[in-house]
């Protein structure tokens, strides 16, 4: 639930920030456990890229439920890989880095986002007494 007097926009990346946080935590978990035997990759799944960027809200009992719909933080799986070592393990190191950088960048855009949207409501504010 988000907190209440939050414009679309700050939602909206917030949202993104809780994501890929989420992501970022499962790689590093999969990281930590590049040599324990047995270990299985794991992964962030939020359904179709649609589904994940659409958030169904029922504001009527009549409507259809949403039950349904993705979660917002997503279903931690299994990765589907096609590397499996010897000793049962399907980390893919070189994988994880290259999606750790990623993560890295797109948190780093957002949370740039996100200062820049402050600062403009910020700005709006104290504006509004001088006009």
């Amino acid at each position: 639930m988000e907190p209440v007097g939050l414009d679309d926009t700050v939602s909206q990346l917030r949202r993104v920030l809780d994501r890929v946080s989420r992501r970022t935590n499962v790689t590093a978990a999969n990281l930590a456990n590049v040599d324990t035997p047995g270990y299985k990759a794991l992964e962030v799944k939020f359904g179709d890229t649609l589904a994940g960027a659409v958030e169904l809200r029922r504001t009527d009992p009549r409507h259809l439920s949403t039950s349904g719909a993705p979660q917002g933080m997503g279903k931690v799986v299994e990765a589907v890989t096609g590397r499996i070592r010897n000793d049962g393990n399907t980390v893919d190191v070189d994988m994880e880095m290259t999606n750790l950088a990623k993560l890295q960048g797109r948190y780093s855009a957002a949370a740039k986002m996100l200062s820049k949207r402050f600062a403009l409501l910020q700005y709006a504010v104290s504006s509004r007494g001088q006009g």
